[in-house]
């Protein structure tokens, strides 16, 4: 299990492979915004985040839920662009297709699994939020849940309702650059 992990919801996220790579936004259901989010869980300067995972949980039509893991310690063929890294989420779709879970690529699995279930698996969880509590993080190992461009539904700040909230400032800022603030504070530390 990685120290830190990365949970964003993608509320409109297709959970079937029926979108273009071309469409990740419109298509997609907002795909892009994850894919950029993958990228700032992930990434470095030359490098990967070994000590870090990336969990999507796609809620999309038309079967939710399907939540993807990249697994910093193990993932390849992983690249700093949405394209690429749509693509694997793709392939993963068309292979999950009657599955309850499958591996992509390499370090890139998918799961037919809910927030609830997500939760017990990972370390404990704060929920990013806007008018959260603190700004400080707990010490790792530690999961972080945030929206994509839509907040937390009631249902999922039920799963969420013991988590610590932690803000990262006044603004709404988006998803992938929370990711970066995240882990600039929690590299500081």
């Amino acid at each position: 299990m990685a120290d830190r992990n990365f949970v964003i919801l993608g509320h409109r996220a297709h959970t079937a492979p029926d979108w273009k790579l071309d469409d990740l936004c419109g298509g997609g259901g907002r795909l892009d915004v994850l894919m950029r989010c993958v990228t700032a869980v992930m990434w470095v300067s030359h490098g990967l985040r070994r000590d870090t995972d990336a969990w999507l949980l796609l809620s999309g039509p038309p079967a939710p839920p399907v939540t993807v893991h990249f697994c910093g310690a193990s993932v390849r063929y992983l690249n700093p662009d949405e394209r690429s890294t749509a693509a694997l989420v793709r392939n993963g779709l068309v292979k999950l297709r009657n599955r309850d879970s499958v591996e992509a690529s390499p370090g890139v699995t998918l799961h037919r699994v809910g927030l609830e279930e997500l939760l017990a698996r990972l370390p404990p969880a704060v929920l990013l939020d806007e008018a959260g509590d603190t700004t400080e993080f707990p010490a790792a190992p530690l999961t972080i849940v945030l929206g994509d461009d839509r907040d937390p539904t009631g249902e999922e700040r039920g799963a969420l309702a013991s988590a610590p909230r932690v803000r990262l400032g006044d603004r709404s800022l988006l998803s992938s650059a929370c990711i970066t603030l995240a882990h600039h504070q929690m590299d500081s530390v």
